[in-house]
């Protein structure tokens, strides 16, 4: 089965006729004569994509983008909504489209459907939002903050690339002019740039930063403008920006093409200039909602790796990264060296200054390991006042080397008490183990933590090495 469809239509032909159509295509469809009915029937099974009347858009009693909205925040509802629209070319069914894409809606669609048409931007829809469906889930929802949910959008950054050969067409001048007027009719609607393809298919030259790319096809030029797009999808840079593509007189099997390979969105050149705006800030808002989770992500993963007190990594995240250094050097026969480093006296440091000025030493401290390090080497707090180092590709010399220039870095430090004219000095001790490669993790640490233990017992102030088992 391709899918659950849920189609909500007053007019029974309207509805029967649709599910002839989408059954074919192997979807499990239900029918709903209002959204009552609907919501009712959501409550009791999950729908991929519900297709809704735009006659159901403004009942005051029973709104259908009213029940989206309550759905999506209420359930985290994750549905596609396609909104099927009758007389595309009236004033009222211009306002409607903005005011069902600014609601939230994935789409409107123009009845009567091409066939093709409709099923490839079914899936088109269900595809761009199986993609997306981790990023919205609750956990990662509740990573941003209420101002950061509430704030009004800022505006869109458009890219416009014409694609064709030698001087724009009449049809694709006209179309950019007319689309200037809404586009930028009030400051700030809409950030437009025109940027050539070669900035487009360069990974390293993408444009600065759009969350929507317009590709204009020329006459003949449809083809490369998908090209170009698939090209985009497969750059890290720009996998993320949306596009949409523009084609005069686009056919039927051109609309279903472009989605079927995943424009974004794809419409006529004569398309109305405020309904291209609104599809516009429609898909940027979809940029921006992927771009801020795929942020909150990224931050959530790095808290769980990282020390929040010195930023630096933390033990777990030091156990994948000692893995990932004893497969290279049993592959490529160097050594590495593991450095243990002990803060000495520091409960003295505590119990005299507080906890705020020993928080401040293992913050100097932290800092003044990474300005004396190289860029691939591992640092990280796997303590109070415990921390780690490992060096790839380092013989005992250098790692004897190294740990004591660290050592006497920290020891020259001069730390700022407050109300006190004189600086605060530490020292560190230092166990260090030479590392091949043959010696389970644990133990590698281990080993570190007994020259440690001699260091401090020597007199601190000192390193001491362990020799690899």
């Amino acid at each position: 089965m391709a899918g659950r469809i849920l189609i909500v239509d007053p007019v029974p032909t309207n509805r029967m006729v649709l599910k002839v159509k989408l059954s074919l295509a192997h979807y499990d469809v239900s029918l709903a004569d209002g959204v009552q009915q609907a919501r009712a029937m959501a409550n009791a099974r999950v729908f991929d994509v519900v297709l809704a009347s735009s006659v159901l858009v403004d009942r005051s009693a029973d709104c259908v983008l009213k029940w989206m909205r309550t759905a999506r925040t209420t359930k985290g509802m994750a549905t596609t909504f396609i909104v099927m629209r009758d007389q595309p070319n009236s004033t009222a069914a211009c306002k409607l489209l903005r005011k069902c894409l600014l609601a939230g809606a994935d789409d409107v669609l123009n009845r009567p459907f091409a066939e093709d048409v409709l099923l490839a931007r079914i899936q088109n829809l269900m595809r761009d939002n199986a993609a997306n469906q981790e990023l919205h889930s609750p956990a990662i929802q509740h990573g941003l903050s209420i101002d950061e949910l509430k704030a009004p959008p800022p505006p869109a950054n458009v890219a416009i690339a014409l694609v064709g050969t030698g001087t724009p067409s009449q049809p694709v001048t006209e179309f950019i002019t007319n689309f200037h007027k809404p586009a930028r009719g009030k400051p700030g609607a809409l950030n437009v740039e025109h940027v050539p393809l070669s900035l487009l298919t360069q990974p390293d030259a993408a444009p600065n930063e759009p969350n929507v790319v317009l590709l204009v096809a020329e006459t003949g030029a449809a083809e490369r403008a998908l090209s170009i797009m698939s090209q985009m999808r497969s750059h890290a840079r720009t996998k993320d920006v949306r596009v949409i593509v523009i084609q005069k007189n686009p056919g039927t099997s051109q609309l279903a093409r472009a989605f079927e390979l995943g424009a974004h969105d794809a419409v006529p050149l004569d398309i109305p200039p405020l309904d291209l705006v609104a599809r516009i800030n429609s898909q940027a808002q979809i940029h921006r909602s992927i771009c801020k989770r795929k942020r909150v992500v990224r931050d959530s993963l790095l808290q769980a790796i990282t020390d929040p007190l010195t930023g630096l990594y933390n033990r777990r995240y030091a156990a994948s990264r000692l893995i990932e250094m004893q497969r290279d050097c049993l592959a490529t026969g160097k050594n590495f060296a593991i450095l243990a480093f002990d803060v000495d006296h520091f409960k003295g440091v505590n119990d005299r200054y507080g906890h705020a000025m020993g928080d401040a030493v293992l913050t100097t401290l932290a800092q003044t390991l990474r300005k004396n390090l190289r860029d691939g080497d591992l640092i990280c707090r796997t303590g109070g006042e415990e921390f780690l180092v490992a060096l790839p590709h380092t013989n005992e010399a250098r790692a004897r080397t190294t740990a004591n220039r660290l050592r006497r870095a920290v020891g020259a430090l001069d730390i700022a008490v407050k109300n006190s004219p004189t600086p605060l000095r530490v020292t560190v001790s230092v166990g260090l183990s030479i590392q091949n490669g043959h010696v389970p993790i644990q133990e590698m640490m281990e080993q570190a933590d007994r020259a440690l233990y001699r260091a401090k017992a020597c007199g601190r102030n000192l390193v001491a090495i362990a020799a690899a088992a």
